[in-house]
């Protein structure tokens, strides 16, 4: 009997060792299914990051700047644009625990020969060589072109699916135009969604990716295009000692490195008297602090205890395998239903110049300021995303339409219902379920504007930029 009951006692034990050990396949199954579409950390930054800087004093102080192409730039400050690389390289090795270094044939080098700038440049930062820099601007809902002549979004981005940009207007500038700078860090902003991230991997079947040394894709479906930047916009810095266990791979993400890469490049430029380029690649780096604002770039599994993924695995390991696909089916659905809600409810109050909006309010009054220093990303605005990650996942279950969120059978891309998703909510559930989403929502909004001031103050106070005393402009 005593036999029995040890022999029954180590294979429960057994099972649930398995279990344990069987998370790694689980959040590698998660993350694949998570990214296998394009799914972004918030829609349409430029939407997001206009009204977190608009109101700020530094802009008074700022002149407009003159366009500049990056072949240009590039040509004009080739030799020391090469010390500059060399050291973020060392920089970057030294300080970024999961960094994986840069092949030192891919090093740029001042060769003062202008063909093939570009890609030299965009070897050396190690993204997508077909992704297109044009000279453009991205225009907010009901913002006028001017005289400016419409850009076709084809040739801003190298995307093949190009999601909401199809809903969106761009024009064209010229060389020696003058823009204010709001304009270009805004524009900017949504620029590392267009496809500098796509194919960096030697699993992603390009050229390009068996070079930058960055290895395997360590999730998502290195198969699947979009899918393959999902590890250069997400972070997950705040698991359980269990879950770094047992699936490292959380760990191999490169958000930092680009966010630090494209402020330093904006304060380099600033100090070289490249004013347009300073505030472009300020754009750049906003854009990777902005994506770990959301609760689904920071956690890969938001609202699920890890001991709810032990026994999702439990399940499994006994012959239950639902419970795994339907978990990984919600998430994603979740993760979609949320970024196409804030999308909506964005384009119309900029559209209807609805500036009280709650969302375009909480960006205009950001959460209490915290200066940006080399742990902010992570103790601040990961951290924040990871801390309210539950209570964003029961407004979306008390709020949503089950179908939406709650039913794993239904693949919510699939739903044509998903491109009204407000106006379905406001009948289904009330409108109090929507302003319930629309202040959870604002409420990251918050944390997203304080790092938003809080980068730029940071790249103009590093790059020791001078005052002119202009008067400020908003479209706000």
């Amino acid at each position: 009997m005593q036999a029995n009951i040890l022999l029954l006692l180590h294979n429960k034990l057994n099972i649930f060792v398995m279990s344990v050990l069987n998370l790694q396949k689980l959040l590698m199954t998660l993350l694949i299914v998570a990214f296998s579409f394009e799914s972004q950390a918030w829609n349409e930054h430029p939407l997001l990051v206009y009204p977190s800087l608009s109101e700020m004093s530094e802009w008074k102080h700022f002149d407009k700047v003159e366009v500049k192409s990056l072949s240009k730039f590039l040509l004009e400050n080739e030799q020391q644009i090469e010390v500059f690389l060399t050291n973020q390289e060392l920089w970057s090795r030294q300080n970024l625990p999961n960094y994986k270094a840069c092949p030192e044939e891919l090093a740029f080098k001042a060769t003062g020969n202008p063909d093939g700038i570009l890609e030299r440049f965009f070897n050396a930062i190690r993204v997508n060589p077909n992704i297109k820099t044009p000279l453009y601007l991205h225009l907010l809902p009901g913002q006028q072109p001017e005289e400016r002549s419409m850009a076709d979004p084809t040739d801003i981005t190298t995307l093949k699916d190009m999601g909401v940009m199809t809903q969106t207007q761009y024009v064209w500038l010229t060389e020696g135009e003058l823009v204010l700078p709001l304009d270009v860090v805004a524009t900017a902003s949504d620029e590392p969604d267009y496809g500098f991230d796509l194919g960096l991997f030697e699993d992603n079947s390009t050229v390009y990716g068996e070079r930058y040394g960055f290895g395997k894709q360590p999730f998502g479906n290195p198969n699947l295009e979009y899918s393959s930047q999902a590890p250069f916009h997400m972070g997950f810095f705040h698991e359980s000692k269990i879950l770094y266990k047992f699936g490292p791979f959380l760990k191999h993400t490169f958000v930092d490195y680009r966010m630090f890469l494209y402020k330093s490049l904006s304060e380099f430029s600033f100090k070289s008297g490249e004013p347009y380029w300073g505030w472009r690649f300020m754009g750049w780096g906003m854009h990777y602090l902005g994506d770990v604002t959301m609760p689904y770039h920071s956690q890969p599994l938001p609202g699920v205890s890890v001991f709810k993924m032990i026994w999702i695995n439990l399940k499994s390991v006994l012959g239950f395998k639902q419970s795994k696909t339907d978990a990984i089916q919600l998430v994603s659905n979740k993760h979609n239903v949320i970024e196409e809600f804030q999308w909506q409810v964005m384009r119309r109050a900029y559209n209807e110049q609805n500036w009280s909006h709650p969302i375009l309010t909480a960006l205009k009054h950001p959460n209490e300021f915290v200066p940006f220093t080399d742990r902010f990303m992570v103790d601040n605005a990961s951290k924040g995303a990871v801390e309210r990650a539950k209570a964003i996942n029961k407004v979306l279950l008390n709020n949503i339409p089950k179908r939406f969120i709650s039913d794993p059978s239904i693949e919510v891309n699939d739903l044509p219902e998903l491109q009204n998703i407000v106006e379905v909510i406001r009948d289904e559930k009330g409108a109090e379920a929507v302003d319930a989403i629309t202040i959870a929502i604002a409420e990251r909004m918050k944390s997203l504007s304080m790092a938003m001031q809080s980068f730029m103050r940071s790249v103009l106070e590093n790059s020791g930029q001078q005052v002119n005393n202009k008067p400020s402009l908003s479209l706000l």
